[in-house]
């Protein structure tokens, strides 16, 4: 699938299952979902695809910067948390292990290393590291990128470093199926932040 698809379907099912229950943790579910729903791209060696995956990275940072600012100036609680459940050290040694991660799984065949049950685990033992509290949207975020790479048509080597891939073989990676989930998703998104918004502000 493309990386618009996976964007939209990885933050539509971090924003359901995890249904965020303030503004911090609803804040933190879009940023972290944003990258785990296409880091398993940086093997991806085509352009348009890399366009993609630049734009979703540049997005995720905006977004970032909006919520640190929104934390200077409403105090949503984010910094008192982190500095409960992690710290600098630990985040920093995690983010630079994340990237090594993503760095080796980068130089991997595509749909191999970055699309793996292992690649699943450590990567997310180490946003667990970083901070505790993103784990569960890098988690569900990355698995519904790799869920829906199985229905395409090229071989998703789940259990790397075992060379042989599974795949459905039901529909190319850029056809229609991919347009109707990019479709969904992205209402799938909209209708699950109005509801946890709704549900924050306490409007039912």
């Amino acid at each position: 699938m493309t990386g618009k698809t996976h964007l939209a379907v990885g933050t539509a099912t971090a924003l359901c299952i995890t249904y965020p229950a303030d503004l911090k943790e609803l804040g933190l579910c879009i940023i972290v979902s944003s990258i785990g729903s296409v880091v398993s791209d940086v093997d991806v060696k085509s352009s348009e695809s890399r366009k993609d995956l630049n734009r979703i990275t540049i997005i995720s940072v905006v977004l970032l910067f909006a919520l640190m600012f929104a934390e200077f100036i409403f105090d949503l609680g984010i910094t008192k948390n982190f500095n409960r459940e992690s710290g600098w050290f630990r985040f920093i040694l995690g983010f630079f292990s994340f990237i090594a991660v993503c760095t080796f799984g980068k130089y991997q065949p595509h749909r191999s290393f970055m699309h793996s049950i292992p690649a699943l685990a450590i990567l997310t033992a180490i946003v667990y590291f970083m901070y505790p509290l993103l784990a569960p949207y890098f988690f569900i975020s990355m698995l519904s990128h790799i869920f829906i790479d199985l229905f395409n048509k090229k071989r998703v080597k789940l259990f790397y470093p075992i060379k042989k891939g599974i795949c459905f073989r039901l529909c190319p990676a850029d056809g229609k199926v991919n347009d109707v989930l990019c479709f969904a998703g992205t209402i799938a998104s909209i209708f699950f932040l109005i509801l946890a918004i709704c549900h924050i502000l306490k409007w039912f």
